[in-house]
């Protein structure tokens, strides 16, 4: 999604460089390109180590202040602890950690970026020149031709960057996701078989709608309430609530895991 994103905002400036624009649109246009890919990038590896924390490339330990574990918890905690461990990262610094991390070579061009990113910097920090001599300011303006050049670099980039991740990652489906999730919550026997319960379109790697399936109505009530909470992803099925108190723990943890992945894996 993050990559699908930032291709969008690259066609959007495209059109923007069709209108011929003027210098200051023009560095306008070219920071924010810069800026998408960055957020991008800081995007991708977030949802990664958000799920795989245990890759965090730093020591066994992370220093947590009192404040934040006060008014975070699970997986907004990582994310806090994520955030706090990318941010203040030199770029260098950051495509070693992303690369590494992932799994991935870093795409061919990699260098023409990081010469982008110079460039940015020093459009942003060094871009006014003083002329005492003349007694006028001179600012460094973009070009059409340099927006243009660093557009196709990008293009290229996000192709090669998505290559990689849909080859290292090509296991992980959202079906796949959800299966698993479905197997952590239902350990009954009744729920062995995923496809008993669902139907499934594989080429749009997505739930489409659910069965009826033989023995479901031997499931215990908490495996029941789940189960209604599934299907209501997916239709209009009405969800039995029945007292949460009386879910146990292990259900409890489904329950609050299922509300926080849905923001990231849509069953439909």
């Amino acid at each position: 999604m993050p990559i699908a994103a930032t291709e969008a905002r690259v066609a959007e400036i495209e059109h923007e460089m069709s209108l011929r624009p003027g210098p200051v649109v023009l560095n306008g246009l070219f920071l924010m390109l810069v800026s998408y890919v960055e957020s991008m990038q800081k995007s991708v590896l977030t949802h990664y180590l958000k799920y795989q924390p245990e890759e965090i490339p730093v020591k066994k330990t992370m220093e947590i202040d009192k404040t934040v574990l006060a008014a975070n918890e699970d997986f907004c905690l990582v994310e806090h602890l994520i955030s706090e461990f990318l941010r203040g990262m030199s770029y260098p610094q950051f495509s070693e950690v992303f690369y590494k991390t992932l799994g991935i070579k870093k795409p061919g061009n990699e260098s023409k970026i990081s010469e982008i990113k110079t460039k940015r910097n020093e459009v942003i920090h060094r871009n006014l020149r003083t002329d005492f001599k003349h007694k006028k300011a001179v600012y460094e303006q973009i070009s059409p031709s340099y927006l243009s050049s660093s557009l196709g670099g990008y293009t290229v980039y996000l192709n090669s960057l998505k290559g990689s991740l849909s080859d290292k990652y090509a296991k992980c489906t959202k079906l796949n996701a959800l299966r698993e999730l479905w197997h952590y919550t239902f350990e009954t026997p009744l729920c062995a078989v995923f496809e008993d319960f669902w139907h499934i379109d594989t080429d749009k790697d997505s739930i489409v709608g659910y069965k009826s399936a033989r023995g479901e109505a031997n499931l215990s009530h908490s495996e029941t309430f789940m189960l209604g909470i599934w299907r209501s992803q997916v239709s209009g099925y009405k969800v039995d609530f029945i007292n949460m108190a009386s879910l146990g723990e292990h259900m409890q943890y489904c329950l609050y895991t299922f509300l926080k992945l849905s923001n990231d894996i849509f069953m439909y």
